[in-house]
């Protein structure tokens, strides 16, 4: 009885084993069942980890380089609005100084409306604030529309160009899986991370040039608005700034490109990634993984042999006095 109890055991450990490979599709499930394929399994199932991190890295970045993209693509659409239908000719070409002063309106209102742009935030941070805070709005302008400040900083003052290029160049690496290096400045190097930041003055521009013409578009605007708001206007000096606003438009263009040059490859890692996610798996199912049939006939077989055993029970274990009692 003793003996039987112990192979019955043995079979029914059989079984469950057999059981547990046809429904999680494994060979083993205890390392010392096969060390070297365990150790193995053990460093795919980190590169796995990692490569999932950095797919959802991926995608976390893409969705704001997509805000950041719509962001820019508006405020090019702003400046290409007046860069086309706000020239000298266009503006002189109206009823005279009422015809300007709504050309000065619509300005102005294209100021407030390129803030409100640069200041979109993307779940709780601002899209277009680089490696700022995340509490603060990162472009305030004055209530005359004279003053522009970034962070802090008046985007117009030449003694500011120092901070203000600063601000400019500043990163916010994500780990996509280029290989994440430091240098000896404990730096990141840029060449093996993805740099999601896009500083707002980049794409509006900041300081002067060097007749004193600011290169800033949205103070251009207000500046513009200003001379079509004088009693009389100075043709020549309207000129000048439009033209330096057609030429700092394309700033918003040349974002836009560098927003598409870098989702195009945001989209070759991802697909390199998910393939490397299927070499992975294969690998993976190669270490631990068991074939269907062979799973589901050592099954049947465990299952036929347990039934088996049960039968042979009823055969060796006669009914007693107990089986009879209530």
């Amino acid at each position: 009885m003793r003996n039987y109890q112990n192979n019955l055991y043995r079979t029914l450990g059989g079984l469950d084993l057999s059981r547990k490979q046809v429904e999680t599709g494994r060979r083993f499930f205890s390392a010392y069942e096969d060390p070297s394929a365990a150790a193995r399994a053990a460093i795919l199932e980190r590169r796995s980890a990692r490569n999932a991190e950095y797919q959802n890295n991926i995608q976390n970045a893409q969705s704001w380089m997509d805000e950041q993209e719509n962001v820019v693509y508006k405020l090019g659409q702003l400046a290409t609005t007046v860069s086309e239908d706000y020239s000298v000719s266009a503006v002189t070409d109206t009823a005279g100084d009422i015809g300007r002063d709504t050309y000065a309106k619509a300005l102005r209102s294209m100021q407030q409306s390129m803030v409100q742009l640069l200041n979109t935030k993307y779940s709780n941070s601002f899209v277009l604030s680089g490696n700022g805070s995340v509490d603060e709005a990162p472009f305030e302008l004055s209530e005359d529309g004279k003053t522009l400040l970034y962070r802090g900083v008046d985007v117009n003052d030449p003694a500011n160009t120092a901070i203000l290029d600063q601000l400019a160049a500043e990163t916010s690496y994500v780990d996509v899986g280029f290989g994440l290096e430091f240098d000896n400045t404990g730096q990141i190097v840029s060449s093996s991370a993805f740099d999601t930041a896009l500083p707002g003055i980049n794409v509006v521009g900041y300081g002067q040039t060097a007749d004193g013409t600011s290169k800033n578009l949205i103070l251009l605007a207000g500046q513009m608005a200003d001379l079509l708001e004088a009693d009389d206007f100075d043709r020549d000096a309207y000129e000048k700034l439009w033209n330096q606003f057609k030429e700092g438009s394309d700033m918003a263009q040349d974002a836009i490109t560098e927003l598409g040059t870098k989702t195009q490859l945001l989209t070759t890692t991802m697909d390199r990634l998910e393939s490397e996610a299927i070499s992975i798996q294969d690998q993976y199912n190669n270490e631990v993984g068991i074939e269907p049939a062979e799973a589901i006939t050592g099954y049947s077989w465990a299952m036929y042999a347990y039934s088996s055993a049960l039968k042979i029970g009823t055969s060796i274990i006669g009914p007693s006095l107990l089986d009879f009692l209530s």
